[in-house]
C-alpha cells in the first residue's frame, strides 16, 4: 500500500513538471564569403532570435566564393548556401542537383569600379576599352564581362581580364595597379569607398544592369535532397531569414549593431552601407507587390539564357529545374 501511494505521488509530481521542449533542428548555412551586409538577413535572424522562434539552431559559416559554396551544398557539406544563378547552372550542367529557392538580389548586384583621378570618368562600356579589370579566379566576372561587352556590340576582348586573389583586388585598384575591379553591392562596394577615402581618393562604378544585363543575383540555394527530406525545415529557415532581411531593411543601424555584435571586427560604417545597398536589391521593381524572395519566370528565363550562352553550357538543362518558389509558402 505504501509503495502504491509513493508511486502515485511520484506520477502526480511528474505530471506537474513542464513538458520538455523539442530539440532545435540543426541547419548549416554557408555565407559564400566573409560576414557582411549581403548576408546580413540571416545574421540578423540569428542575433534577434528569429531562427530560435522557428525551432532552428542555425550555424553560419564563412565561405570561399559562390561557385564553391554551391558545389559544397550539392555535396551535402552544408544544408543551404548563399549562391548565384550562374553557379547553380554550372553545378547542374556538371551533374549536380542544386536549386535556387529564394531571391535576395532581385537584380544583378555587380559592376566595374574605378578610381576617379581627373583624367577619365567612363560612363559607358565603350569608354572602358583598353582597360584592365581585376577579378577573382573563380568569379563569374571572367565569363560575364566578355558576354556583357558582346551584348553592348563591343569586342569581348576590349577589356583585359586579370585573375587575382579576391583579398588583394581592392588594394590593387586603390593603388593603381589595375584600372578596374569587379565590385558588388552589399559587399565590397562600401568597403572600396571606405578604403579609397582613407587614401584621399574616390571610387565610382558602372553597373552591368544599367547596360542590358537583367538577371538575378544571389539568393538561397539548397539541394534536391534537402528539399525532399527536410521541406519544413527549409520553409522555417527561409521564413526566419526573410524576417531578418525585412528587419534589416527598415532598421539598418540597429542591424549593423546586431551583426557587429556577433562579428566584432567588422566596421559598422561599412556594414551600414552594405545593408542599405542590399535592402534596395531586395525589392523587385518589376513586381513590387510580390512576396520577398519570389523568383519570376521571365527573369529566370533571361538569367538562364544569358548564363548558358556566356559559359557555353545548358544543352541538357531545363530552367524549370533550377529554381522553386514552393518553400516561400
Amino acid at each position: 500500500m505504501l509503495r502504491m501511494k509513493v508511486a502515485t505521488g511520484l506520477l502526480c509530481a511528474l505530471s506537474m513538471l513542464p513538458a520538455t521542449a523539442p530539440a532545435a533542428e540543426k541547419v548549416t548555412y554557408n555565407m559564400a564569403w566573409l560576414p557582411q551586409g549581403s548576408v546580413g538577413g540571416t545574421i540578423v535572424a540569428k542575433a534577434k532570435g528569429f531562427f530560435t522562434e522557428e525551432g532552428l539552431d542555425v550555424e553560419l559559416t564563412r565561405g570561399y566564393g559562390g561557385q564553391r559554396t554551391v558545389n559544397e551544398v550539392d555535396q551535402g557539406l552544408f544544408d543551404i548556401g548563399y549562391g548565384d544563378p550562374p553557379s547553380v547552372i554550372l553545378n547542374n550542367a556538371n551533374g549536380g542537383r542544386t536549386v535556387l529557392v529564394g531571391a535576395i538580389n532581385t537584380r544583378w548586384p555587380a559592376g566595374l569600379c574605378f578610381v576617379e583621378d581627373g583624367k577619365r570618368h567612363p560612363k559607358t562600356p565603350a569608354e572602358l576599352k583598353g582597360m584592365t579589370v581585376a577579378g577573382g579566379a573563380g568569379s563569374p566576372v571572367q565569363n560575364i564581362v566578355p558576354a556583357w561587352l558582346k551584348m553592348n556590340n563591343l569586342p569581348p576582348d576590349s577589356i583585359k581580364l586579370l585573375r587575382m586573389e579576391p583579398a588583394v583586388i581592392n588594394s590593387a585598384l586603390i593603388e593603381g595597379r589595375v584600372d578596374l575591379a569587379e565590385c558588388w553591392e552589399g559587399a565590397n562596394m562600401p568597403l572600396l569607398d571606405f578604403t579609397a577615402a582613407q587614401a584621399s581618393k574616390k571610387v565610382n562604378h558602372i553597373l552591368y544592369r544599367d547596360f542590358g544585363l537583367h538577371i538575378y543575383g544571389n539568393g538561397f540555394v539548397t539541394s534536391e535532397k534537402m528539399m525532399k527530406e527536410r521541406p519544413e525545415v527549409l520553409r522555417k529557415f527561409l521564413r526566419a531569414s526573410y524576417k531578418g532581411y525585412r528587419y534589416m531593411a527598415t532598421n539598418p543601424d540597429d542591424s549593423a549593431n546586431a551583426i557587429a555584435g556577433l562579428y566584432p571586427t567588422l566596421n559598422k560604417g561599412v556594414l551600414t552601407g552594405q545593408i542599405k545597398q542590399t535592402a534596395d536589391l531586395l525589392s523587385d521593381p518589376g513586381q513590387p507587390n510580390q512576396q520577398m524572395g519570389f523568383l519570376r519566370d521571365d527573369r529566370m528565363a533571361n538569367t538562364f539564357k544569358f548564363t548558358t550562352e556566356a559559359f557555353g553550357v545548358g544543352d541538357k538543362l531545363n530552367v524549370k529545374q533550377l529554381y522553386s518558389n514552393e518553400f516561400l509558402k
